[in-house]
């Protein structure tokens, strides 16, 4: 009896040791059991990236990087992921990893969107990111309040990485205007305007003269910020600023004759103008680079000049990748934010998109053809004085006001002192309804 079971024994334990090798097939392949039955992390990233020429070359890096990690990508524009993923709520089952622009991340956080990264994350990403796009993606934050407001023992957490930044800059059309040639303040741009009659305008926006970000360097040049001077004041957004209603008094009487005449905010199609090769100066940001080239003008860049001797400081923006709160594939999640902040990452977004990376200067002279990009450089001058774009949630309720002021001003003769008090009630009114 006691041989029939030491067989019986030993016949299982032959069995369970075959079961769990590797065996070979008759056509050769070799199957390894034990590693069949680990299952991939399946990651869903939701980029801005309409082609998918950014993602198409991420994706695998990532993955040879991160064996058992495998990422599904869905485009999603930036600034409909918030809305989009909030329909998800608690659930999990949104994207594990979603982008937004970076004034859309403290109304992120209020909708409990936004996990908070790793302290070690954190500390690392500083010696790698450049300081202003760090200020933009680290904030105060008080779960039961609701306030971003930093009081004493509270600190500064990672909620977003920034990939990319972006600030306006000036471009101008090289066979058209010499380098001597170049204007170091803007009276000497609007003195050349006024007396050329070469081009049907000398200096345009890619936006429109009622776009607040796109005018605040011209703004900060007389001193002011919205929100106050730390751009957080949620109490007093500050339309009624002496330095503001100067700022608009400049833009009324001395640019607006040379950049539209009479005509309105929106009345000269300058990014056309400027393609076209009859604009010599255009205030546009790094998104119109591809479309600069396609049209064959040969482009250069310069920071803004300065206006009655003040340098102006224009918004800074950046992209940011955050991981959702509810991923079920967090230590996954933020790997591939981490990812996204590296080397290998930010060639591949400069090389397939025309992004600037978020990265600081030593890092970014290693990145082939970015060091020799004369308007990426430029603009990168320009972000060393700007000023990071309100994170504050109230933010979303100054573009508005300030749209409305700006074009009463511009088109219909508006009083300065009456437009600044109605857009001061406007944004307190919709604040306080939102409140």
């Amino acid at each position: 009896m006691k041989k029939w079971f030491t067989f019986l024994f030993l016949t299982i334990g032959i069995f369970v040791l075959v079961g769990c090798t590797a065996k070979e097939f008759t056509t050769g392949e070799i199957v390894e059991f034990d590693k069949t039955q680990v299952k991939d992390t399946i990651l869903t990233v939701w980029m801005d990236d309409t082609d998918g020429v950014l993602m198409d070359e991420i994706i695998p890096a990532f993955e040879n990087a991160n064996p058992g990690i495998i990422v599904e990508f869905q485009h999603m524009a930036t600034v409909d992921a918030r809305e989009k993923l909030k329909t998800f709520g608690q659930s999990g089952y949104g994207a594990d990893i979603f982008q937004f622009p970076h004034d859309h991340m403290a109304q992120a956080i209020l909708d409990d969107l936004v996990y908070v990264l790793p302290d070690t994350l954190m500390n690392s990403l500083e010696d790698k990111i450049i300081e202003v796009a760090m200020n933009i993606a680290s904030l105060c934050y008080d779960s039961v309040t609701g306030s971003f407001e930093c009081v004493a023992g509270s600190g500064k957490k990672l909620f977003a990485v920034p990939i990319s930044v972006e600030s306006v800059t000036i471009f101008y059309n090289k066979d058209l205007v010499s380098a001597d040639k170049l204007p170091k303040t803007f009276e000497e741009l609007i003195a050349t305007a006024k007396t050329q009659t070469k081009f049907p305008r000398y200096f345009g926006s890619s936006s429109h003269w009622g776009d607040a970000y796109f005018l605040q360097g011209f703004h900060s040049a007389f001193g002011w910020t919205p929100f106050g001077a730390n751009l957080n004041d949620a109490t007093e957004v500050g339309y009624n600023d002496p330095k503001l209603i100067a700022s608009l008094e400049w833009l009324i009487n001395e640019l607006k004759p040379v950049v539209t005449g009479n005509g309105n905010h929106d009345s000269v199609a300058a990014t056309s103008l400027f393609e076209e090769g009859k604009l010599p100066f255009l205030l546009s940001g790094p998104w119109q680079i591809n479309s600069f080239r396609a049209a064959g003008i040969n482009y250069g860049a310069i920071t803004l000049p300065t206006i009655n001797g003040n340098k102006p400081k224009t918004f800074a923006g950046a992209q940011m990748l955050a991981v959702y709160k509810y991923s079920q594939n967090k230590e996954a999640a933020i790997k591939f934010v981490e990812f996204m902040a590296s080397e290998e990452a930010a060639e591949i977004l400069y090389r397939t998109s025309g992004d600037c990376p978020a990265l600081k200067e030593e890092i970014i002279a290693t990145i082939p053809g970015l060091k020799d990009d004369e308007a990426m450089q430029v603009m990168l001058e320009q972000l060393e004085t700007s000023v990071p774009m309100p994170t504050i949630p109230e933010v979303t309720y100054y573009w508005g006001p300030s749209e409305t002021m700006l074009k009463n001003l511009w088109n219909s003769q508006g009083v300065i002192a009456d437009e600044v008090k109605t857009a001061e009630k406007s944004y307190k009114a919709a604040r306080d309804l939102a409140s």
